[in-house]
């Protein structure tokens, strides 16, 4: 189908070198290394998760798609993954005994590295067992997807391949015919995903939550063609935080399929951040408290941004989407996005949450990370599938 090609462009498969100070000690151990065996722990039972569903759902219609989600998971188990695991062995064969620092973990039956890196393999085994399984079940030949360092595989994310697939599947575009943006707003109640795997609590009782491969946000817009209907499926960067091995692989990978729309991208970002700093309120808000001041002025940036339009508009006037979080639960399209696209988005959010979305933004966090969002990555597929039609790309 036409949208796996809109989806991916191909990027090269790179090992990932985990970086380590030669001078390594028991303290650095201790404060650097727990992190990182636990975001490679949650991404293999991630990881494994996504694979369980996909089997579950077993068939799809969109043969593309489904070898290019099942090679992403043989690149991520194969490439990413087993080797980072196998330099983490390397670098902390010293320091088995070390207790974990309390920066992440607080108590549990298992607290040393070596603990964490056993928890890590666990995981990683698991993964692959049931990778086998799946093979063996689907009555798969498993050398279709099988990746070496070099090998091209998706810029898109296992998670994302996978959300595509579901969303696309007969019985939720029968639903989506019947009761279109109903559907599209609650999505999430007819995939029925599981919940994401947290770290076992009786070894491990974490201080906050660890970041584990997958997508945090996605981006979902309804088109209806002739003879077909199909939703193009966005996400934001992978979530690797706390493992920058293969946290800057996949940030670069990314970065390469949405090339060609980066610069569109950067220029509607920072014409909304000139539109917002020329925005001048009336005298009759002069006594708004800032946060009230900051939503009317970013009221006024988002319809300056939408009249003529802007010629860095990016457009998307006549299509409907819906932004979700991982659980699948419908969310507010941030203030950029509103800023610089003009979906129309089905879900109902009350007045107060409305508010607080548009003053969440903060300029110099964000900084110049333009394309960061699920909705840029539709953006470009709607774009795409306009200029093959030979009209517009921002219509």
């Amino acid at each position: 189908m036409a949208s796996t090609q809109r989806l991916n462009r191909a990027c090269i498969a790179r090992l990932p070198r985990v970086d380590f100070s030669p001078n390594l000690t028991a303290k650095k151990v201790r404060e650097k290394w727990p992190e990182q065996l636990l975001v490679h722990s949650q991404a293999s039972r991630t990881l494994r998760q996504d694979l369980d569903v996909f089997v579950k759902r077993w068939p799809y219609a969109q043969n593309g798609l489904v070898t290019q989600f099942l090679i992403g998971v043989y690149h991520h188990m194969v490439i990413l993954l087993e080797p980072a695991l196998e330099q983490f062995g390397e670098i902390l064969q010293n320091f088995h005994d070390v207790k974990a620092g309390k920066r992440l973990l607080e108590s549990g039956e298992a607290s040393t590295i070596g603990e964490l890196l056993a928890y890590a393999s666990e995981g990683l085994e698991s993964l692959n067992e049931l990778w086998g399984q799946a093979m063996a079940k689907l009555e798969l030949q498993e050398e279709k997807y099988i990746v070496l360092e070099g090998s091209k595989v998706p810029t898109a994310s296992p998670r994302q391949l996978l959300i595509c697939l579901l969303v696309n599947h007969p019985v939720i575009l029968k639903k989506l015919a019947a009761d279109g943006d109903i559907v599209l707003a609650d999505i999430g109640r007819h995939l029925k995903l599981p919940s994401a795997p947290q770290v076992d609590g009786k070894k491990f009782m974490l201080r906050e939550n660890v970041a584990d491969g997958a997508p945090k946000m996605f981006f979902a817009c309804d088109h209806v063609k002739i003879g077909y209907r199909e939703l193009y499926v966005g996400s934001n960067q992978e979530n690797w935080q706390g493992l920058p091995a293969i946290r800057d692989i996949r940030r670069a990978d990314r970065d390469l399929r949405l090339e060609t729309y980066i610069p569109l991208a950067e220029n509607a970002y920072y014409s909304l951040q000139q539109v917002e700093q020329g925005v001048t309120l009336p005298s009759s808000m002069d006594s708004l408290d800032s946060t009230s001041r900051l939503y009317e002025t970013r009221t006024r940036a988002i319809a300056e941004m939408k009249r003529t339009p802007h010629p860095d508009f990016l457009g998307r006037w006549t299509e409907t989407g819906q932004a979700f979080d991982r659980t699948m639960k419908a969310r507010q399209c941030c203030y950029i996005c509103q800023g610089t696209m003009a979906y129309t988005v089905p879900a109902q959010f009350s007045e107060e949450d409305v508010k607080n979305n548009l003053c969440q933004l903060k300029w110099n966090l964000r900084r110049s990370y333009a394309h960061s969002c699920a909705e840029v990555e539709v953006s470009l597929q709607c774009s795409k599938n306009w200029a093959e039609r030979g009209e517009n790309s921002k219509h």
